[in-house]
Formats: C-alpha cells, structure tokens, sequence
C-alpha cells in the first residue's frame, strides 16, 4: 500500500513538472510563503497565466506526519471590491504519510477555495482557504484541510 502511494505521489508531480505551462507577460511569478492550518508548512505558486495557477504544499502535523499537496487554481477578481481582492477554486491532491509510529499513507483529491489580498507596492500577500476533500487511500472519508497563509512573489 506504502509504495502504491508513492508511486502515485511521483507520478502526480511527474505530470506538473513536465507540463508545458501558457506563460504570460504579466503574471510569469513565482510566490513562496508559509501556511498555517491544517497542515501548517510551507507554499510555492506559479503563476500560469493572469488567471491560473499551480499551487504546491509541503507541510507537517506535529503528529509525525509529513503532507504535500499540489492544485490547479483558477483567480478571479470580487465583483466591485479594489483589485488587492481576489478570489480562487480550483482542484488538486494530496498525500500524505506517517514518518513516526504509524506507517500508513494517505491519498485524496480536494477543491481548495480561497480568497487573497495582495498589498499595493508590496510583494506580499495574505491568503485564506478552505479546501474539502476526499481521501481515497487507506480508507475512504470526508477531509477538511484549510489555513491561512503569507506569500512573497518573486517577479
């Protein structure tokens, strides 16, 4: 079961890393920043185009558990609200695996959603996000993931 989530984890990002994105002009960035929730770690964003991007999660519980996730997102700005505002969905997965006394691992989709605010003149933003799910390996159930965040864009 162990190696069967592994195998699918490296084919997951396989898939991401040999992707050919739409590179855009004005939103060819790249975000790193820290997440703090369930799970709390660390993010990377790549931005797509003016409107998508890839979304990648490395993180920890504090139960010896170690979590990554990777999503596709889709932005959008809040109807009349400034343009900091922005909302996203999107889709993705996720797995996880015990590093400590339990052994077993995780694997599931999820639908993150969120909303973001990014500070005029400044290459910070804020974020929170609410992403159902559903684990599908090592048994099936509902997963609530969800945290809010700080990235720093690299432009």
């Amino acid at each position: 079961m162990r190696k069967y989530l592994w195998l699918v984890g490296l084919a997951s990002l396989a898939v991401f890393a040999t992707s050919k994105p739409g590179f855009s002009e004005e939103k060819n960035e790249i975000g790193l920043g820290l997440v703090l929730g369930r799970p709390s770690g660390v993010n990377a964003q790549f931005f797509w185009t003016k409107r998508s991007a890839v979304d990648f999660t490395a993180a920890w519980w504090f139960h010896d558990w170690f979590f990554a996730a990777a999503d596709y997102q889709v932005y959008d700005y809040i109807l009349d609200s400034p343009r900091e505002w922005r909302w996203y969905y999107g889709g993705g997965a996720f797995m996880a695996t015990g590093l400590g006394k339990h052994r077993s691992g995780e694997f599931g989709l999820r639908i993150p959603l969120g909303i973001r605010y990014g500070f005029r003149h400044s290459p910070l933003e804020i974020w929170g996000e609410v992403a159902p799910g559903l684990r599908l390996i090592d048994r099936t159930e509902p997963e609530l993931q969800g945290g809010i965040g700080l990235t720093f864009w690299i432009r």
